[in-house]
């Protein structure tokens, strides 16, 4: 029997009816793909577990959701850092790269192995992306309340996930042997990093909301 409700699926399920409730309405790009975004997420996990189950093999499935996870968070750091700096060339440029190196693999590998390399290095492009960002809002003079900064519970959130997921990866074969009752210790890391990162941006959209009725 299928385990559609696993730490990570409620917790995506959990920040998708936060964007649906908290999200609606709003007028900016960012915050309306967003919403989108986070139900391909939990699409994914959900028919990746079919999948699994009936053809024991959800690869492929997984190596397309890494092109829709490099391309919706590139632009959303570039949402944010934009304010800052005039960042989109540079990022053009290091998306283009990212690009090179998802097709290249499956070019060498095929669609049936999971794109790791690609994974990899778009979460360290990420957690750069991150850093760069709390840097910039370090220098900002003006107030800025980050109790209730949608921003940067945003850019925490992806921050915190990536730097997670780039540290587990440097011990994955570890990671992969340690038990801890059914699973490896590895589900129990990453589910927690969901946890974080779904977390986070639940509590960027209470955030954005309240932006929002402040600004009317």
């Amino acid at each position: 029997m299928l385990r559609f409700f696993t730490i990570t699926t409620v917790a995506e399920l959990a920040c998708l009816i936060s964007a649906l409730v908290f999200l609606i309405g709003d007028k900016r790009t960012f915050w309306k793909l967003i919403t989108l975004y986070i139900f391909l997420a939990v699409f994914t996990e959900i028919l990746g577990k079919v999948l699994g189950k009936i053809y024991h093999n959800n690869i492929p499935l997984y190596n397309l959701f890494i092109l829709i996870e490099l391309s919706f968070i590139t632009y959303g750091f570039y949402f944010f850092l934009k304010k800052y700096i005039d960042i989109k060339l540079w990022m053009v440029g290091i998306y283009a790269a990212c690009l090179c190196i998802y097709f290249g693999y499956f070019l060498i590998y095929g669609v049936n192995s999971y794109n790791a390399i690609t994974a990899s290095v778009m979460s360290v492009v990420f957690v750069v992306y991150g850093l760069m960002y709390f840097y910039l809002l370090l220098k900002d003079e003006s107030y800025i309340d980050l109790k209730f900064h949608p921003a940067f519970w945003w850019v925490g959130g992806a921050v915190v996930f990536y730097f997670g997921g780039t540290l587990a990866n440097f011990f994955d074969s570890l990671f992969q042997s340690i038990y801890f009752g059914k699973y490896p210790i590895r589900y129990y890391i990453y589910s927690l990093l969901n946890v974080f990162l779904y977390g986070f941006w639940t509590y960027s959209f209470i955030c954005r909301a309240r932006q929002r009725k402040l600004t009317h």
